[in-house]
């Protein structure tokens, strides 16, 4: 029997960990038939993901400062910016296993930029190893508005290093040119393969009175949680069930537990069991992060959710989902304990919609690049 063809994937986050959350759920689709390389950077606490061909690589960790442009290492102070990159290219450098065949790259050239040098610097290694294996992005269906003159950019390294652009959405809800504007000059290389979500269970839970509140992989979103302790105590026949984030310190936990003024609020870092719990729960309460979204219209679970402020491209999507009546927006003013607990009635008495949206992107994903390897010489 031939040995399996190798890809390599390449997934930094900056906010939250929903790139490497849909990442992953492709990269298991994938193993079906592929040995696949993983190098992750960002958030996150490594790939969950036991397989003989699967390998992980976590990176020295990176991030955006939005108020100096720059990067920083948030586990260091004073760490020396340019040996994070020298540390983070020896590591790329000890883990390639050649040969490979294929890369798929999350969100490049769309975002990411920042990182270009070290993209770039995979696509040329592999291709001088390898030859000209072709390279596959995936990306969200909505991306936050840029110049034009960034987008023509983007054109050009799309027309340069991008075989097809997995486009992470149901075009019905979503076009990609409602957010980029040149998605036509690219129109060829555009492949919409449905929302990844959650596979359904075999078995349905029963709902029960439960609200779930989650704040998301991120650490914004403090407000969302605490207006939720606050109406919980006007709504003594639902438990409220708050999950507060991957990157909740203990500290901020305690706090959470202090301000709890009602029995009927239970407060966790985090949920391994989220996508079960939500579909227990009569409502969702959420940051409304593309992969949380995705969790809870898969559930079909009543959902509130709460658009992190900077962010336009959560509200945006946001909006149009509550236009197929699938989610409600929620907005600051709607956070004091009266006014969310009414927010909250509203929700839950309104009707579910009847019809879906296109989520199965992570198997419709891995079919298309079988395709393409499959026709490779």
């Amino acid at each position: 029997m031939a040995p399996r063809k190798r890809i390599l994937y390449y997934c930094q986050s900056l906010v939250g960990i929903g790139h490497l959350s849909a990442s992953l759920r492709v990269i298991r689709e994938l193993l079906e038939h592929f040995e696949v390389d993983l190098i992750q950077g960002g958030l996150g606490s490594g790939a969950q993901i036991q397989h003989p061909d699967f390998r992980n690589l976590c990176l020295p960790t990176l991030l955006h400062d939005s108020e100096t442009g720059g990067f920083y290492d948030p586990d260091a102070e004073t760490a020396d910016i340019d040996e994070v990159w020298q540390a983070r290219a020896a590591a790329i450098d000890a883990f390639l296993q050649w040969p490979y065949h294929a890369i798929v790259v999350e969100f490049y050239p769309f975002g990411r930029r920042r990182f270009k040098r070290e993209i770039q610097g995979l696509f040329r290694s592999v291709r001088e190893r390898c030859g000209p294996v072709p390279i596959f992005t995936s990306v969200r269906e909505v991306l936050i508005p840029r110049p034009l003159e960034t987008e023509r950019r983007m054109v050009e390294s799309v027309r340069k290093y991008i075989h097809t652009v997995f486009i992470r959405g149901d075009e019905t809800v979503v076009r990609f040119s409602e957010t980029f504007s040149l998605a036509h000059e690219i129109a060829d290389r555009l492949c919409y393969t449905g929302y990844i979500c959650a596979p359904p269970p075999n078995v349905w839970p029963l709902r029960r009175n439960q609200i779930l509140v989650s704040q998301g992989g991120g650490d914004v979103g403090g407000e969302l949680l605490a207006g939720a302790i606050a109406a919980a105590a006007l709504m003594p026949h639902y438990t409220f069930l708050l999950a507060a984030g991957s990157r909740a310190t203990a500290a901020q936990i305690e706090a959470l537990r202090q301000s709890v003024r009602s029995r009927n609020v239970e407060i966790v870092p985090f949920l391994s069991d989220f996508q079960q719990r939500l579909r227990e729960s009569c409502l969702s309460i959420n940051m409304g992060g593309d992969n949380t979204l995705m969790d809870v219209v898969s559930a079909r679970t009543p959902s509130l959710a709460y658009p992190y402020r900077g962010n336009s491209e959560q509200e945006f999507r946001i909006k149009k989902f509550a236009q197929r009546g699938f989610v409600h927006l929620l907005e600051p003013h709607d956070l004091p304990a009266e006014v969310l607990k009414q927010r909250i009635d509203q929700a839950l008495q309104a009707p579910y919609p009847q019809g879906t949206i296109a989520s199965d992107g992570a198997a419709a994903t891995s079919a298309r690049i079988r395709s393409v390897l499959e026709q490779a010489p």
